[in-house]
């Protein structure tokens, strides 16, 4: 094993050995390709020198040469072009005249020839002119005769015109009278009976109306009965989970039923009586029809009970005629309490966006803003995706 070893050494060592001498070898012979590229080089670039040093003179002779050539050639050139030019200017002359005496014995015969055609052209004007002047006699002729009849025609036409108007004439006057007489007669009856009408829808009219005022007061006298329950009951409601006070035991807090549109129409619908059509509209000062549009009062009441809200808002309402009910602002709530409500919101319903909380809490943008910004900074609320979300953690 070792003897193989040895020889696997040697061998490798005999080998490296071969590799450097080749090395060595191939160096010697590419420099010496480089010395021999390099002086093949040296006598081409000397050898390309003289060339181009050869032509350059080769060249400069050829130029000198040619241009005594071009200047000996340049007077016969010029001789050669000016006899040409004389003999070009005699020939065109020549040619010119030719075509001069050709042009006039055409315009001579031309000339003949239209004056033919002109004299040919008036005989023929003058007999379509004497044919025309025979022409216009006879049609003269034909008119005079037309006019003839039409005038006798003319006159037969008028005096039966005449005698139609006069049968006519007696029977259309006596029609026009009748006529006239049915007309005034039937605009006296239409004006009985639309101030008959008149007087008839106004006296339902004041009957709707009154009605209509009755039932309109008793529908906002249930409803501040309702809202003053509400009142009550989020007062509770607040008391029982904020913890300011304790309910007594045994009492369960019940939200109010909310008034219903159908008790109150069948409250009001007692005294208003019964009507076979609906009123209908009557023209007013300006000739237009007036339109009276009732739009009923819907109170609005949540489905869930809310977070508790430290004051009511503003609620507008409508005014009846000859009916008034003042409602009183209560004072805006404070920014503690708005929080408050704000976070109450966001807890029960799990996130919402900034117009749902304007819309639920009835409150503007800039209370629901300054809620929020509060809250964001206290670490109470988070935003994402313009939804507000309250942190688990967080504790007011």
């Amino acid at each position: 094993m070792t003897a193989l070893n040895e020889q696997w050494q040697a061998a490798r060592r005999l080998r490296q050995q071969e590799v450097v001498d080749r090395r060595h070898q191939v160096f010697a012979d590419l420099e010496r390709c480089q010395t021999h590229r390099l002086a093949h080089a040296v006598q081409l670039r000397q050898s390309l020198n003289q060339t181009v040093a050869d032509l350059q003179v080769e060249t400069h002779h050829w130029l000198i040469e040619t241009a005594q050539q071009r200047q000996a050639k340049i007077p016969a050139l010029r001789q050669s072009l000016k006899t040409f030019t004389q003999t070009l200017q005699i020939d065109t002359q020549i040619l010119l005249d030719a075509f001069q005496a050709e042009r006039q014995a055409q315009a001579v015969a031309v000339r003949q020839k239209l004056e033919q055609d002109c004299q040919a052209l008036r005989l023929a004007v003058s007999d379509l002119r004497l044919d025309i002047a025979q022409a216009l006699q006879q049609i003269q002729r034909q008119v005079e005769a037309i006019q003839q009849e039409t005038a006798v025609d003319l006159a037969g036409y008028r005096q039966q015109q005449d005698m139609v108007r006069a049968n006519l004439l007696p029977q259309l006057t006596a029609y026009i009278e009748v006529l006239q007489a049915d007309v005034q007669s039937a605009l006296a009856a239409m004006t009985e009976i639309r101030q008959q009408t008149a007087v008839i829808h106004r006296s339902q009219r004041q009957i709707e109306r009154q009605a209509l005022t009755q039932s309109v007061n008793a529908m906002f006298d249930q409803l501040i009965e309702f809202r003053q329950a509400l009142t009550a009951y989020r007062t509770a409601l607040t008391a029982m989970v904020w913890g300011t006070t304790q309910a007594p035991a045994g009492v369960t807090v019940q939200p109010p039923v909310q008034p219903s549109l159908g008790s109150v129409a069948k409250s009001s619908s007692s005294p208003q009586p019964a009507m076979a059509k609906p009123p209908r509209a009557t023209p007013g000062a300006n000739g237009k029809a007036a339109k009276a549009v009732v739009k009923p009062v819907t109170p609005a009441v949540p489905a869930a009970p809310k977070p508790p809200v430290a004051a009511e808002p503003v609620m507008r309402e409508p005014v009846a005629p000859k009916t008034a009910i003042a409602v009183v602002a209560p004072p805006p709530p404070s920014p503690h309490s708005l929080e408050e409500m704000v976070y109450n919101y966001l807890h029960l319903s799990q996130g919402a966006g900034l117009a749902e909380i304007e819309s639920e809490l009835e409150i503007n943008r800039f209370q629901a803003v300054d809620a929020l910004r509060s809250l964001i900074q206290k670490d109470l609320v988070v935003k994402q995706d313009r939804t507000y979300y309250v942190q688990e953690e967080a504790i007011l």
